[in-house]
């Protein structure tokens, strides 16, 4: 007989199988299960619309390849040869460009419809993730197919979209210091060099990538897309053929009356003001001004995770309700997406953006609209009667409580970024290195005053092994030679962290394999093999790490708590940006800011209050049953 433990895991395997199998089986690429809807619903027709549109695209696309020249000596000149020289040339090319803005439309009302109707309830929540994809790809696809032009307001907004991915090199963890030795794995970087090549550039090397990713996007997808309908006999574009000639028919009529624009020619040495992108992607060029790029670029990794869990959240929260009036959370999530969006794109789009003023009122709108959205929830759980509704509505407060202290503690983040001016990589850093000085003993500060003096005589001492194994004079040698001395000493968790990798350990694999990659990346390596007589093979610094305070000090989360904890106890100056005035820190928070930080914290007391009053119910339900039974 198999145990208890043994049983219940089974169970549990079971059960995640069956939840997996019936999401797989709700799967709804393009609506194809709501046919009988679209009769009466055009909302429900976004998705053979999307798939009609795609066709269109897909075929304008492949009939203008027959002229394109994908070459940056070329590429403008096709375009004009096609506008106005082949015949119909210029229709099929507003087919194009505006099919393709047609589908971002159409994908876009779609998202908004199965998030206000709860079209992923129940157990369609990955319905959420392919519309999500789909509207990626058709962006991306976009996204591509707009530098092709080679106009000038398409290189230049490339140019700002290719620096995006470098900032992922500052994130926590994995930033431009972990790894020092080798500058990191240079995650975003690398991630640029791929989409763009030739050292991050735009060249040839960049036209030829896109022109390969915006075939990529359409006919690759469209293949999966196709066998799944194989596979599943479901119909494809459930239209008559006068809704597909009314579809078709609207796109025609919109190339003719407005040609897709040309420009001029892109020129390197002139910048547009402002850099537009497509309009899809105008209001998240508006929100990079506001913001730190690194930061931004978190953020528009965060938007598309928040997109996929909501499904999942708000069933969590309410159950299978579907009425939208009942669900305010999804409905003021909705509402703040879509008036970011539009506003963010009407300033860029008139220049007008004060980096100084406006940010303070966006944070506050987004997050109180988040706060708005769970304390409707829980007053619609405070006026329900129902104590058997009370009970399960204690799981939807817990997680709305587990969502308001996750703003919370972002509040709590932010208080310290604002008031040192240093941003989450090096915040986190800073916490990371406090928690492990307890097992530094003295040695931690130690590491913290030999810092401040190498920063102070400006010598790159997170190199110090390679400074000393050069020989000779070494700038701030003394400073130098104790940051080695403190890094030397041992702490408890030394094993682990001579775990980490530094991918330089055997000098001859160095010798024998160095890539001018490598060299570019690494200055200390192209000093180690332009100076060769200097270097026996086992004279080579041990690159590898001595242990904790040899990690913290050589990856600088050293330095960023010494940063912090200079600035907080008002020990720097800063420069105020707009009026270059001194100012001592820590500088004060926007008084915006504080609306919503202490909204975040209201929004969790009352979820967890309310969670409590909800288990307090559960309770008191089974005392109430004997007295009802004696009654009768």
């Amino acid at each position: 007989m198999p145990s208890t433990a043994s049983q219940g895991l089974l169970s549990s395997i079971y059960q995640a199988q069956d939840w997996l199998k019936t999401r797989l089986a709700n799967i709804d690429i393009f609506d194809e299960h709501y046919q009988n809807e679209a009769k009466t619903n055009p909302f429900y027709a976004l998705g053979p619309i999307f798939y009609l549109v795609w066709f269109i695209v897909m075929l304008s696309g492949l009939i203008l390849i027959i002229w394109y020249i994908p070459t940056k000596a070329s590429a403008f000149d096709s375009i004009l040869k096609i506008q106005h020289q082949i015949p119909f040339g210029g229709l099929i090319r507003g087919l194009h460009k505006y099919g393709a803005d047609a589908m971002i439309i159409a994908a876009t009302m779609r998202m908004f419809r199965m998030f206000l109707a709860a079209d992923y309830k129940p157990g369609k929540e990955f319905n959420i993730a392919i519309g999500l994809i789909t509207l990626l790809l058709s962006m991306y696809s976009g996204l591509t197919g707009y530098l092709l032009i080679w106009n000038q307001r398409a290189f230049w907004a490339t140019k700002v979209f290719a620096t995006f991915p470098t900032y992922m090199d500052q994130f926590p963890g994995m930033g431009d210091f972990y790894l020092p030795l080798v500058k990191s794995l240079h995650l975003g970087w690398n991630t640029a060099e791929f989409l763009l090549g030739a050292g991050g550039a735009i060249t040839q090397e960049t036209i030829t990538r896109f022109f390969s990713l915006h075939l990529a996007f359409s006919l690759i997808p469209l293949i999966f897309v196709e066998l799944y309908f194989y596979k599943t006999g479901y119909v494809r574009i459930p239209l008559n053929w006068t809704k597909r000639s009314i579809i078709t028919g609207m796109l025609v009529v919109v190339a003719v009356i407005l040609p897709a624009a040309i420009g001029a020619r892109s020129n390197p040495d002139v910048t547009p003001l402002p850099i537009l992108s497509d309009w899809y992607f105008l209001g998240l060029y508006q929100m990079y001004k506001y913001l730190e790029p690194v930061v931004a670029t978190e953020i528009t990794l965060v938007i598309p995770l928040s997109v996929i869990l909501i499904p999942f959240i708000d069933g969590w929260i309410t159950g299978p309700e579907k009425d939208i009036m009942k669900r305010p959370l999804v409905l003021m999530t909705c509402i703040m997406a879509m008036i970011n969006w539009v506003i963010f794109s009407f300033l860029i789009i008139f220049n007008i953006a004060n980096i100084h003023n406006d940010p303070p009122y966006w944070r506050a709108f987004l997050f109180l609209m988040i706060d708005v959205g769970i304390v409707w929830q829980l007053a619609l759980v405070w006026q329900n009667k129902d104590v058997q509704q009370r009970v399960k509505a204690a799981r939807g407060a817990m997680v709305m409580g587990i969502l308001a202290a996750i703003q919370t503690l972002s509040a709590l983040a932010y208080y310290y970024m604002a008031r040192t001016e240093m941003f989450l990589s090096p915040i986190t850093q800073s916490f990371t290195y406090w928690l492990f000085k307890p097992l530094m003993g003295g040695s931690g500060e130690a590491a913290e005053a030999a810092v401040r003096e190498a920063v102070k005589a400006k010598v790159d001492y997170w190199s110090y092994q390679e400074l000393l194994a050069r020989g000779g004079t070494v700038p701030a040698q003394e400073t130098v030679t104790k940051i080695q001395e403190v890094c030397q000493q041992s702490t408890p968790l030394d094993g682990f962290f001579q775990l980490v990798p530094t991918f330089l350990k055997d000098p001859k694999y160095i010798i024998d394999h160095i890539t001018p990659e490598m060299l570019k990346k690494a200055p200390d390596l192209a000093y180690i093999m332009d100076h060769p007589g200097q270097f026996g093979l086992t004279s080579i610094p041990d690159l590898q790490y001595h242990g904790l305070i040899d990690f913290m000090v050589s990856n600088r989360w050293c330095f960023d708590y010494v940063t912090f904890c200079d600035r907080m106890a008002g020990l720097v100056l800063s420069v105020n940006v707009v009026n270059g005035k001194p100012l001592p820190y820590p500088l004060e928070v926007p008084a915006l800011d504080w609306f919503w930080m202490v909204g975040g914290a209201l929004a969790m007391v009352l979820s967890f209050w309310t969670y409590a009053w909800c288990q307090k119910a559960k309770q008191a339900k089974p005392a109430a049953q004997p007295a009802a039974a004696s009654a009768s």
